[in-house]
């Protein structure tokens, strides 16, 4: 089962130059494995990944009731001026009610900047990211990075637990006046994966 989602935002960057920050695109995918049981009540179990945005603390599910993918506003809490940075995130939550163990992990993948109407904006921008315990430390400036070619894994998180991706959006100090009132795009993607209850697994 593979659904795509998306998390939206937007923050003012410093006189009126405007930064579509963080649209953030998921995919989870759901691995069974079976055997052979006595005759009995059969009852289906639900893998829900839910997304909390970091600051507003907006909720949803990554896919909809309808199977559509989910928007989340990320609104970072501070301007955006040249040479500075804005910092925004998403908790993720394992919401499955599956029996036994089920881990999962999260992926964010590399950051996919483009520019809005033409734009020439992207080029100044740069994101980076870290894996987090807890929505606070989206705030705290250090341990930010890259994301490589293979994406910021996060540590397993179990039913009921969740962890958190903070990102950085940083506009560099040569940002000319020409950029003021332009947009960039910034997609990210998420990828959540059953750990536990897979052939191989945990």
């Amino acid at each position: 089962m593979r659904t795509k989602r998306s998390l939206q935002a937007a923050a003012l960057i410093a006189a009126a130059v405007l930064l579509g920050l963080l649209t953030v695109q998921g995919t989870y995918a759901l691995w069974s494995a079976s055997a052979s049981a006595a005759p009995g009540t059969v009852a289906s179990a639900s893998f829900d990944v839910a997304l909390s945005a970091v600051p507003s603390g907006q909720v949803t599910n990554m896919t909809l009731a309808n199977g559509q993918s989910a928007n989340l506003a990320i609104n970072p809490a501070a301007t955006l001026s040249p040479g500075t940075s804005v910092y925004g995130g998403v908790a993720v939550t394992n919401n499955t009610n599956a029996g036994g163990t089920f881990n999962t992990t999260v992926t964010a993948g590399q950051p996919v900047m483009a520019n809005v109407s033409g734009g020439s904006l992207a080029q100044y921008v740069t994101v980076s990211a870290k894996a987090a315990a807890t929505a606070a430390e989206c705030s705290a400036t250090g341990s930010y990075a890259p994301v490589g070619s293979s994406g910021l894994v996060s540590q397993p998180v179990a039913k009921g637990g969740s962890t958190v991706f903070c990102f950085q959006a940083s506009l560099s100090p040569a940002a000319p006046t020409t950029v003021k009132g332009q947009a960039v795009n910034i997609t990210l993607p998420l990828t959540a994966r059953q750990l536990c209850g897979v052939p191989g697994g945990c």
